[in-house]
């Protein structure tokens, strides 16, 4: 069965109250991963050890819908168009963010050590932290989130077909996932924050996913692009952090 536009009733929607409580909702969502960040994921010393690989698991799950259904296969099959569509695109993010919220919701206090810093470190820790999230929108507009959150009426600025713009400029002139580098920076700053062992786990977790991601994203975006990804990945060289990686 495909998800499919339908010509008439996606201007309405763009307009009308079903607008709106989507942005509410997806806008919420993408902050709580920043929300996470800074109020802190749950942390016991004494807690059980199979906590942790309870947190592992309940995350794989929650990382397995956006494993699947941001491939062009999965596009294809659904949609009929490897970059997909808006519809498609909307009901992505909203079972992303409902296996997300279930994660803030369900994980467990993780066990382990915990540093003692002066309240110096921690207060540099949360400057640093919004200094990262300011970076995540640097050289992006509203829209251009709108577009990124499937937003009905938006357009699609963030997706692997031909029809969308290639970033170049800018923050993309500096390195190749400057969005990716702002999660990056903002879950090691938490660690300032929250020196505990529960918080070095989700930002792993979630580092870990927004790193390992890149060579995915960028196969697809040479199987889509072609020559013109190329000519940008040459021109511009680092992928996260410029002159490290």
């Amino acid at each position: 069965m495909r998800l499919t536009e339908s010509p008439v009733a996606e201007p309405a929607a763009a307009t009308g109250l079903g607008r709106s409580l989507y942005a509410l909702v997806a806008y919420f969502g993408l902050m709580s991963i920043f929300g996470a960040l800074l109020f802190g994921f749950r942390y016991a010393p004494g807690a059980p050890a199979a906590n942790i690989w309870f947190n592992v698991a309940i995350y794989a799950a929650f990382m397995a819908p956006h494993l699947i259904m941001t491939r062009s296969g999965w596009k294809r099959l659904v949609t009929g168009n490897p970059a997909g569509t808006p519809r498609e695109r909307q009901f992505y993010i909203l079972l992303t963010l409902a296996c997300w919220f279930a994660v803030i919701v369900l994980h467990r206090p993780t066990p382990g050590p915990e540093l003692v810093v002066p309240s110096v470190v921690r207060f540099c820790g949360i400057v640093t932290f919004l200094m990262a999230f300011f970076l995540f929108f640097h050289g992006i507009t509203m829209g251009m989130i709108d577009g990124l959150l499937g937003v009905p009426g938006a357009v699609q600025g963030y997706s692997h077909g031909t029809d969308t713009p290639l970033f170049t400029g800018g923050a993309y002139a500096q390195v190749r996932h400057p969005m990716y580098r702002a999660a990056v920076l903002a879950g090691l700053a938490s660690l300032f924050i929250y020196p505990n062992a529960g918080q070095l786990l989700w930002v792993g977790l979630v580092g870990g996913t927004f790193i390992g991601f890149i060579p995915v994203e960028e196969r697809q975006m040479i199987a889509a692009r072609g020559g013109d990804y190329l000519q940008y990945r040459a021109k511009t060289r680092w992928r996260l952090f410029r002159g490290i990686w």
